[in-house]
């Protein structure tokens, strides 16, 4: 799936986006380009909130996570790298297998674990490939 980011502010945000205690705040300006589409690694849904997984403008070498909407999708086809987890409590996520199939994925990823940057990046050109060689399917409106 590919989005467009169309905001890059917390002041746009729903209320239930912003928590100060882990700095998602009205005043809080996200790494993002307006206008510019970025496909997405992952997401999850938690208490009526989405959150994608992205490489943002200050993409280093793991995926961010940043919240719907800040954006819009411009391409709906489901990656084929993807799977589905529902939690018991709720959390549904979606993404590559080794997100799920390996514990601590994404914690070892953002501690710079060398398997797992490997790994991502991997994926990620899979990924990217996989969405800029094929034809786009856009949302209809």
């Amino acid at each position: 799936m590919k989005i467009r980011c169309i905001a890059n502010t917390g002041d746009t945000l729903l209320e239930n986006y912003l928590d100060p205690r882990v700095g998602y705040t009205k005043e809080l300006k996200f790494t993002l380009t307006i206008g510019k589409e970025y496909a997405f690694y992952a997401l999850y849904t938690w208490q009526g909130q989405v959150w994608y997984y992205i490489c943002d403008d200050n993409y280093i070498y793991y995926p961010q996570e940043n919240p719907a909407p800040l954006f819009e999708v411009v391409d709906s086809r489901v990656s084929q790298y993807w799977q589905i987890e529902i939690a018991e409590n709720g959390l549904s996520t979606m993404a590559f297998t080794e997100w799920f199939s390996q514990p601590y994925f994404y914690d070892k990823l953002t501690d710079q674990e060398q398997a797992e940057v490997e790994i991502f990046a991997k994926v990620k050109d899979l990924m990217d490939t996989e969405f800029n060689s094929q034809e786009s399917y856009p949302i209809q409106k």
